[in-house]
């Protein structure tokens, strides 16, 4: 998709030029000769097309926006949103040239913010579809008038790096494999010139990652552990290190899950494809920070050397994890993966996973889980995600009762603690194995990591959540 800033390029060729229109915005005099249609035009949500009569392939749309909002992030959230709507609905009447017109200049926020929908409102994950029903025009051109050309370059590499672990997590598990994963680590890593560690199955047992492999022994193809290095050009802010739960299809082991609970679960890979996607773009977006980005790639599946409830498994920190259920395998992968992350002395760790039904019981289908002790980190974090749009609510983990329920008397600790409280106690099971001197936030994004029909700058399918929040975390002394 081309972004541009001058709506004279589309002069004479077919377009649609949409008008943004909060509750307190004059009409524009581009479109005071359709007021007769106007009582709706300002409404919240409203999205209206209307062909211009005397020129039959261009068009005009009206984007109600509402009453103004009094954050600026709720109104670049908004302006995101109504973009993705515009363009979304625009592409399926078989347009593919767009002109967005905002009451006010657009600043660098709602540009990046206007970019940003712009490309996610363009997605659909058609790759396996031999014909379609109702196909639709992909948006070529976007001009935003008078935009920041530059927050809106940044606001297309975040979205695209939102399409490219959006797509990944699409593939489905006859695809996508522990071993392909890593493959596509390595390309990425190639191509920007990154330092790449692959431990492969012997490997990970020599280093002691017995969790890590005790979860993909269960499948005919082997885990595999993943570290990528980036490094800024210059000396770089900072060393975060992020991690992505990677279980390319989640059959639930032998703690088998049902006809209707294994739907989806080829998205239980979504963390660590959201981490890929970040690697993926921080280079072009010159991170200031040195970055680690990790993950143990598994399958969880039952045959007969699959892992059972009852074992015992003595984690990378030498900590020994009972299993209860197989099917709470996530944070088993990730014991390691966080106590291997750890050995690398970051300045913070960022742990994106799909972890609980808990969460989605919690909190619905478009909050996700903050989860952790650090209150600065938290606050950071959290603001970040007020800036990328995406809902977060913080849980800590200072109740000692409810950590009793992951106590075991066969083992330090048991990988479930019931129902009660269920992201809570996950959280407290892999704060085991961190190293407490780091800080360190977990994002349990099981409730919002797959959505079953478009809505606002989601698509069906994968939604990539969290990742423009991790985006907008690291890219904060860049995006001002």
């Amino acid at each position: 998709m081309q972004l541009i800033n001058d709506p004279s390029l589309f002069k004479g060729q077919p377009h649609v030029r949409g008008f943004m229109l909060f509750e307190d915005t004059d009409l524009p005099e581009e479109i005071t000769s359709y007021s007769h249609l106007a009582s709706q035009w300002r409404k919240k949500g409203f999205l209206q097309f209307v062909p211009k009569v005397k020129e039959p392939e261009q068009w005009i749309a009206v984007i109600g926006l509402g009453k103004r909002p009094d954050k600026k992030s709720a109104q670049n959230s908004l302006c995101r949103n109504m973009t993705a709507e515009f363009v979304r609905k625009g592409t399926a009447m078989q347009l593919s040239s767009f002109i967005l017109d905002l009451p006010e200049k657009p600043d660098a926020w709602v540009s990046r913010a206007i970019a940003e929908g712009a490309v996610l409102g363009n997605y659909r994950f058609t790759k396996y579809r031999t014909t379609d029903p109702s196909p639709a025009a992909q948006c070529e051109r976007f001009c935003l008038c008078n935009g920041d050309a530059r927050a809106m370059d940044h606001g297309r590499l975040a979205a695209e790096a939102q399409v490219y672990a959006r797509n990944l997590a699409n593939e489905p598990g006859n695809v996508i494999s522990p071993l392909t994963m890593a493959s596509f680590a390595k390309e990425i890593a190639t191509r920007h010139g990154m330092e790449i560690t692959v431990f492969d199955e012997h490997e990970i047992q020599e280093k002691g990652l017995h969790a890590l492999w005790h979860v993909g022994k269960g499948s005919k193809t082997p885990p595999r552990l993943v570290h990528m290095e980036y490094r800024p050009k210059e000396r770089p802010l900072g060393k975060i290190a992020l991690v992505g739960k990677c279980v390319t299809f989640d059959s639930g082991g032998l703690s088998l899950k049902t006809s209707e609970g294994i739907m989806t679960m080829k998205g239980d890979k979504s963390g660590a494809c959201n981490l890929l996607g970040i690697m993926n773009i921080l280079p072009e977006l010159n991170c200031p920070y040195e970055v680690h980005g990790l993950f143990g790639a598994v399958e969880n599946m039952p045959d007969g050397n699959a892992y059972r409830p009852d074992d015992i498994i003595k984690a990378m920190n030498g900590k020994t994890i009972e299993i209860k259920n197989t099917d709470a395998e996530g944070r088993v992968t990730l014991a390691d993966m966080l106590a291997y992350t750890s050995t690398l002395k970051p300045d913070g760790i960022i742990d994106m996973a799909t972890l609980t039904g808990a969460a989605t019981v919690a909190l619905g289908n478009y909050t996700a889980a903050l989860i952790s002790d650090w209150d600065d980190l938290s606050a950071d974090i959290l603001e970040a995600a007020e800036k990328a749009g995406e809902r977060f609510h913080r849980f800590t983990m200072d109740d000692e009762k409810l950590r009793e329920q992951i106590n075991t008397p066969n083992a330090d600790v048991a990988n479930t603690g019931g129902r009660g409280g269920g992201a809570i106690t996950a959280g407290m099971f892999l704060r085991e194995f961190v190293d407490p001197q780091i800080p360190w936030v977990h994002m349990d994004i099981a409730s919002v990591d797959y959505y079953d029909k478009d809505f606002d700058c989601y698509a069906f399918g994968a939604s990539a959540f969290s990742l423009r929040t991790c985006l907008e975390y690291l890219m904060k002394p860049v995006f001002k």
